[in-house]
């Protein structure tokens, strides 16, 4: 026997030959995951191209599987968790340069204030009348230097009007915001001395996209402490419904004390009219309201004050010489006793100086 004759050989399987150690042999590592592509190798390679997450699951799933059953595409699996792993960066390097990278906020500065919003203004020349780039917003209890009243439409008439200039701009929001001031702060004595209604105006490149006028309450030389909004939405009922009553009155009084010195007769006369309905409206309404208890007694003298007054008003209406009307005029006003007022604002805890806030 040679020596090829000699070598081990091993037990074949029924109905196969036997074959020398070292030889190929036919029935070793023939099953069915030989030469089988693996489907999620595959699966992974499609979804890395699309930069899902599940080119990464099956990448690994079919990677574990190939080297368990010795499938085919390996290739496949690491390819997507490679393509899965470049869209990852891709997205992390997007969401650092979106962050890192300065934007244009439509809402910087003072349009993204709101009415009632006090903020600070840093480095901004005195006397400018265009908004600031930038503000500081804070609680109204910190110190600050003004108070947002409202944002309106810088257009007289139409919203595609030429720029009008900033002169123009700012006497048509010295009106605008003044109405819109009285509307903010129902009690003017409520107001510190200091503090002054100004505005911004949009500038020429800014008209076309912001026409806006922005009403503030501005702090004099000591910064505000407290907020100065006194509307419909801070004060209580019965205050709201005295300082709408008094609201015309004092106004129509303020008025013709400014201007009947020098006015014309029938400007006078006008003036004196305004102010005597003023007045029957005002006790009108307070006539027919329900009041608190501590309210009632300083309320019933006031109504009776101005109803007494009334009688003089009428005169003053029918009167012809000049200084009759202005004698009358003064027998009115003297009716009314201040001390009468100032205790009907006490008792609704309403300013009684000026600067004091309503309690």
């Amino acid at each position: 026997m040679t020596t090829d004759d000699t070598r081990s050989r091993r037990p074949a399987p029924p109905g196969l030959p036997e074959v020398a150690e070292g030889e190929w042999e036919p029935w070793e590592g023939t099953g069915p995951s030989r030469g089988r592509m693996n489907r999620l190798a595959v699966a992974a390679f499609v979804f890395g191209l699309l930069g899902g997450v599940l080119g990464a699951i099956f990448g690994v799933v079919a990677l574990r599987r190939i080297r368990r059953t010795g499938e085919r595409g390996r290739g496949f699996a690491v390819a997507g968790l490679v393509l899965f792993g470049g869209w990852a960066l891709a997205l992390a390097l997007v969401l650092v340069l979106t962050v890192a990278t300065p934007r244009s906020d439509p809402e910087a500065g003072v349009r993204g204030l709101r009415a009632g919003d006090c903020f600070r203004v840093d480095d901004t020349p005195t006397g400018t009348r265009t908004a600031p780039e930038e503000v500081t917003t804070v609680p109204c209890t910190a110190p600050h230097d003004a108070e947002l009243v409202d944002r309106l439409p810088a257009y007289e008439r139409y919203a595609d009007e030429a720029y009008p200039g900033t002169a123009a701009l700012s006497a048509r929001a010295e009106t605008v915001c003044g109405q819109r001031q009285r509307s903010y702060v129902l009690d003017p004595l409520s107001l510190p001395a200091d503090v002054r209604l100004r505005w911004y105006v949009p500038s020429r490149v800014e008209w076309r996209t912001y026409p806006q006028i922005t009403c503030y309450l501005a702090a004099g030389p000591a910064p505000l402490t407290r907020q100065l909004r006194q509307d419909a939405t801070v004060v209580r009922p019965e205050q709201l419904a005295y300082l709408t009553a008094t609201r015309e009155l004092d106004e129509a009084r303020a008025v013709l004390a400014a201007q009947s010195p020098t006015a014309a007769p029938a400007e006078l006369r006008a003036l004196v009219e305004r102010t005597a309905t003023a007045n029957a409206r005002f006790w009108l309404a307070l006539s027919g309201q329900t009041w608190p208890a501590q309210v009632k007694e300083p309320m019933e003298k006031l109504i009776a004050e101005a109803q007494e007054a009334a009688t003089y008003w009428r005169d003053a209406e029918k009167a012809t010489d000049r200084d009759q009307v202005l004698r009358l005029v003064a027998q009115a006003e003297q009716r009314r006793q201040a001390q009468t007022a100032l205790a009907v604002r006490g008792a609704l805890n309403l300013s009684t100086v000026q600067g004091e806030p309503a309690r």
